[in-house]
């Protein structure tokens, strides 16, 4: 038994718009270099963003230095990115969720710091990320 499959011009179509959108997505992420994050008294966290899809970016911030990026989400206009401690794997150390503000070209969102020894010490606020590329 053969099985015809439609060679429809739309068909064709409507797969080079999604392999192209698709393209584009993965193109954006791979363009940038660096990220600048801004907060908290013009403190600056900066990071690399990792070249592979699913790459999480080392981080150094100067309150924790065993800090360990765990997850990372720099897509569709959305960036996330979550820190932990590195020996209290279940401390939370960074959370940085912002938006693209397509009007003034930045990341804009909040962040959530725990600065503290042992003790827990929060601090949060907005959060102004730039991409630089």
């Amino acid at each position: 038994m053969q099985v015809s499959r439609a060679k429809s011009p739309a068909m064709k179509r409507i797969a080079i718009v999604c392999f192209t959108l698709l393209s584009g997505l993965h193109v954006t992420a791979a363009a940038a270099k660096s990220i600048t994050c801004t907060h908290l008294q013009d403190q600056e966290l900066t990071f690399d963003v990792p070249k592979k899809l699913g790459g999480l970016p080392p981080i150094e911030f100067d309150y924790f230095p065993s800090s360990k990026v765990t997850r990372f989400w720099f897509r569709d206009g959305n960036l996330l990115l979550i820190a932990m401690d590195e020996v209290v794997e279940t401390r939370v150390r960074v959370v940085i969720s912002a938006q693209l503000n397509k009007a003034k070209g930045v990341y804009s969102g909040q962040i959530v710091t725990d600065a503290g020894g042992n003790q827990l010490m929060l601090d949060n606020g907005p959060v102004t990320c730039k991409v630089k590329g």
